[in-house]
């Protein structure tokens, strides 16, 4: 039996068939002794399967295709007989197992399955339904049908691409898919389900989002089984008749002969809402697109919540219409995902995470629809992308790619990251990793991937979101090849493969840490910008109260005062704000009766800058009745991003309704100050 680095070692030689050592251990991040050990292990494993060893010649790493063929007939089964399967991944197989079983289901099964016992069997149904509660779906054991999903046909789908997409982001998802398939006498047909989806993609000119398509194909697979059983979907007649008007609805159709399945009116409407939340918009919409008007919508929302005003905004409106149409559908016929990057964007991107947030809000009550935690998490990297928008250098030699199968939004985010960092290569758009595997070696000099790719160029992996010390890093390693300087400060993997070559490291991932803050804790160049938060902004000298004032100009140089006298802005900014209200109309209003007029920092904004004017008497923008405000707080933002921090606070203070009452009904400063101090420690 292999060892688990042995194991996947011999995983990563089977998925990349490298030939050059060097450049192989590197991707997979080994020692050169550690790559000998796991392949002495495999070659052993190897000669007792009666299989020709993999041989190491000088940097040439040979594999005899006997060796793959072994692997692709036995890989699955074989991993699965390695690993234990974690409690997670039995309560998603379990699951899928059952989704598609031909035969009654006993405790039995399930024990042989995951090799457990039948208390642990029993313990992990009870993990099922708990997953299952918000899906509608219950797993219920009878002696007649043995464990089965109770539920309508719709919502067991809807749970079984939810579980698909966790069990995707495991380790060797695929092989666990075969192996389920396996355990049912079933093949696992990914291979001739993608080319036909791809021949469809090809010919309709529409592009499928790769993750979410990889999803699709397992579920796909599954659903053809269930039709099979005779396991149909009901959906209302409306809703067909909605969507047999997509060109989606043909080409679920045209697929559903190809494969040799049913085409009955609501299996293809079910696929037609599936094809639809993994299609991404066309690049150049057209303006009678209902979901354009939505998109721009999102767009005036966040330029409103977020206090800026984005310079391209055609690039803007594009690339969220890409984005927002697959997720329109997924959120509408609530359609689950799981965004791995969740975690990470609210960490990472916290203050931005909570104004999409809130720029959703009106959004989530037009379309009456919640939108899931996982989808503002991509609309965030999507706006995260356009803020760190610069400008390119024209000295442009080395030609850098981006492959991210995360989609678009992950894409433009890495993209706008990367072309910052790197603003002197010529950058192409990002591709998915099916599409990457057919480009000519001679198309490109650099790749920045998410994911290990087989490739003879140089490959750069990182991650969706880089932290300022993995942006430093990665600078350095690779002005340090590209430059070819004759001296540059070592990078942490750098000092790691010498430190391996005399002394053996029992955490890599944790001395990587804590040499990437030794290198770099104290380059202020590279830690960003610090961002205020509320208290440092909105200080008791910058707050005013009146009773009453003449007019919402009035009411615009008043509360500008403040900022004015500490030399924060100029004459001609107050003049903009107001011009900006008389062209566009009162889109600074962002709350009920609180507005924060703004405009871009290069009409005379000097320091960063926030203060407040509170009304007794309510002024009305433009002098009409429903744009009352009783309360101006004036923003002077030096760039895109300083101040996300304290308007993320602001903005949160703002959406509480207790709160906003309290600030509302302030008589002094000492009411307001309070609030401001409560809302700057979150």
């Amino acid at each position: 039996m292999l060892e688990k680095r042995s194991l996947n070692t011999f995983y990563q030689l089977m998925k990349l068939q490298p030939a050059q050592q060097s450049s192989f251990i590197d991707k997979i991040n080994l020692t050169e002794r550690q790559f000998q050990y796991d392949v002495e292990k495999v070659n052993s494993f190897l000669f007792d399967m009666g299989i020709p060893p993999i041989r190491i010649l000088g940097d040439r790493i040979l594999i005899e295709q006997e060796v793959v063929d072994y692997w692709k007939g036995n890989g699955a089964g074989f991993v699965a007989n390695q690993f234990s399967f974690e409690q997670v991944e039995r309560v998603i197989i379990f699951l899928l197992y059952t989704f598609i079983r031909h035969e009654p289901l006993s405790n039995f099964h399930f024990q042989h399955l995951f090799g457990v016992s039948k208390n642990t069997v029993s313990s992990d149904v009870k993990r099922v339904n708990k997953f299952c509660v918000d899906f509608r779906v219950e797993v219920r054991y009878s002696r007649e049908h043995g464990y089965h999903l109770k539920g309508t046909e719709e919502d067991k789908r809807n749970l079984m691409l939810k579980a698909i997409s966790m069990l995707k982001i495991k380790s060797y998802a695929h092989e666990k898919f075969t192996f389920i398939f396996q355990q049912q006498q079933l093949q696992n047909q990914y291979d001739n389900y993608q080319q036909v989806l791809k021949d469809f993609e090809q010919q309709y000119s529409f592009a499928f989002t790769e993750d979410r398509l990889d999803e699709f194909i397992y579920l796909l697979q599954m659903i053809h089984i269930r039709q099979q059983q005779q396991k149909r979907v009901q959906i209302f007649p409306d809703t067909v008749s909605f969507l047999e008007n997509q060109q989606a609805f043909l080409v679920s159709t045209l697929i559903q002969q190809r494969l040799g399945h049913t085409t009955n009116r609501e299996e293809v409407a079910f696929l037609t809402i599936q094809l639809l939340g993994i299609c991404q918009g066309e690049v150049s919409p057209v303006r009678t697109d209902a979901l354009f008007a939505i998109t721009e919508q999102i767009i005036v929302n966040f330029e409103r919540y977020a206090c800026i005003q984005l310079l391209d905004r055609n690039k803007a409106m594009e690339t969220l219409y890409l984005h927002f149409k697959p997720a329109y559908y997924r959120m509408l016929f609530k359609i689950p995902i799981t965004n791995v990057l969740l975690d990470d964007i609210k960490e990472e991107h916290r203050d931005l995470f909570i104004v999409v947030k809130e720029v959703l809000k009106p959004i989530e009550e037009m379309l009456n629809i919640k939108i899931p935690e996982d989808e503002i998490g991509f609309l965030t990297l999507h706006f995260g992308g356009l803020l760190e928008l610069d400008s390119e250098s024209s000295e442009k030699v080395y030609r850098a790619l981006i492959v991210c199968p995360n989609g678009v939004s992950s894409s433009l985010m890495l993209e706008n990251q990367l072309r910052s960092l790197f603003p002197q290569f010529k950058w192409t758009s990002s591709f998915s990793s099916y599409d990457f595997q057919h480009l000519e070696d001679t198309e490109y000099d650099l790749v920045f991937s998410t994911v290990v790719l087989k490739t003879r160029k140089p490959l750069f992996i990182i991650r969706a979101i880089m932290s300022e010390m993995e942006k430093k890093e990665l600078v350095q390693t690779v002005e340090g090849l590209t430059l070819q300087q004759s001296y540059h400060n070592p990078t942490s993997d750098e000092l790691i493969r010498i430190i391996r070559q005399y002394a053996d490291i029992k955490q890599p991932e944790q001395l990587k840490s804590a040499l990437q803050q030794a290198l770099f804790k104290n380059d202020h160049l590279n830690i960003g910008r610090k961002q205020p938060v509320l208290k440092d902004l909105l200080i008791e000298e910058n707050i005013q109260f009146m009773h009453e004032i003449g007019d919402w100009k009035n009411a615009i140089k008043k509360v500008a005062e403040p900022l004015l006298s500490n030399d924060s802005i100029t004459n001609q900014y107050v003049e903009v704000m107001i011009e900006n209200v008389e062209t566009m109309g009162p889109y600074i209003i962002i709350g009920e009766q609180v507005a924060i007029p703004h405009a871009r920092p290069e009409f005379g904004v000097k320091k960063l800058g926030m203060s407040l004017l509170k009304l007794s008497e309510p002024t009305y923008l433009l002098g009409e009745e429903q744009n009352k405000v009783e309360i101006f707080i004036c923003l002077a933002a030096i760039d895109n991003q300083t101040h996300l921090k304290a308007l993320a606070q602001l903005t949160t203070l703002l959406s509480d309704p207790e709160k906003l009452e309290l600030l509302k009904k302030a008589e002094k400063k000492e009411d307001i100050l309070n609030l401001v101090v409560e809302f700057s420690e979150l």
